[in-house]
């Protein structure tokens, strides 16, 4: 806890200096900029793994798909590997609530600590790679979609990765139906042409199936992971060619099974912090991750404003 407490002072002494990055950054053309690395390794990476979300606040769904991804990555996944935990100033769906940005960079890096001090724990039962040895970079975007943050990340100036890795977008199976509907891309013609791009780049999605959750109400949306392994078929099949999505491109889909923790949402967490419930959001998130939580009074009902 002592370790704990120094980490979340140095946080908050820092987040007028996050603030300052997050608003040189709105205020420039750039797309997307790299704002803090955890663990910095001066190794090119083939492999770039992106964790894009609102990390609003990041949970132990977050630490699932990025150790999935990291301890049992994908054959064709060249090492050497890197993470990138992306955030979107400007979200297709989202509009900025309830903690601030500045508060969300501050829970960004906590939350990559917590992650390199996992993975250094498990590195010597990862067969495929040195797990300590893995950057987690801490990125900001205002592309809102995947195609244009793969696009972003790739024609940063500076080159943010030098090596041209490809983009293995770290995302649960809620996310590629959404990616997949034609109503987010009414300009192109197709709509899905849109992600001629990505795909043809060589970029990849690492789709987590979303299996039904008692205490979710709203993973029954998505069906049995029976049906969510057939709507990744279906795509195989061409059944959605019609609308500009190419049955190769499946090929750069790979669908993995849930790991423990995946299903745990950002708003349950919010929900047990609004109430004081600090054992559920110990259980939640991340240690770092739960403690700033605690101390910064986020999402309780009484803060308001500035949070």
């Amino acid at each position: 806890m002592a370790d704990t407490a120094v980490r979340i002072a140095y946080v908050r002494s820092v987040l007028p200096t996050l603030e300052s990055a997050l608003h040189s950054f709105t205020n420039s053309s750039s797309t997307f900029r790299i704002v803090r690395t955890i663990n910095p390794t001066t190794t090119p990476p083939k492999t770039l793994y992106i964790l894009d979300s609102s990390f609003n606040p990041p949970s132990i769904a977050h630490l699932a798909l990025a150790t999935s991804a990291l301890r049992d990555s994908s054959p064709t996944d060249a090492p050497p590997h890197r993470l990138l935990l992306l955030f979107a100033t400007q979200n297709a769906d989202k509009a900025p609530s309830p903690a601030s940005y500045t508060h969300r960079l501050a829970l960004m890096i906590l939350f990559a600590e917590d992650l390199s001090r996992f993975l250094v724990s498990q590195s010597s039962s990862s067969p495929k790679s040195d797990l300590s040895s893995i950057s987690i970079d801490i990125g900001l975007t205002t592309a809102p979609y995947y195609t244009d943050k793969s696009t972003a990340i790739a024609t940063s100036e500076p080159p943010a990765y030098p090596s041209s890795p490809v983009h293995v977008h770290l995302v649960g199976f809620d996310t590629l139906v959404r990616f997949c509907n034609s109503k987010y891309y009414p300009k192109h013609t197709p709509p899905l042409s849109a992600l001629v791009p990505l795909f043809g780049a060589g970029h990849k999605l690492r789709v987590t199936e979303r299996p039904a959750d008692a205490s979710d109400a709203s993973s029954d949306a998505y069906g049995s992971v029976e049906s969510q392994r057939e709507y990744v078929d279906n795509l195989a099949q061409g059944g959605l060619e019609d609308e500009g999505f190419r049955s190769e491109w499946a090929r750069q889909i790979d669908l993995v099974s849930a790991a423990e923790g995946t299903g745990v949402s950002s708003t349950r967490v919010r929900r047990a912090a609004e109430g004081g419930e600090w054992e559920v959001v110990g259980r939640l998130c991340t240690e770092g991750v739960s403690a700033y939580v605690r101390e910064a009074r986020l999402y309780r009902k009484e803060e308001d404003g500035t949070r």
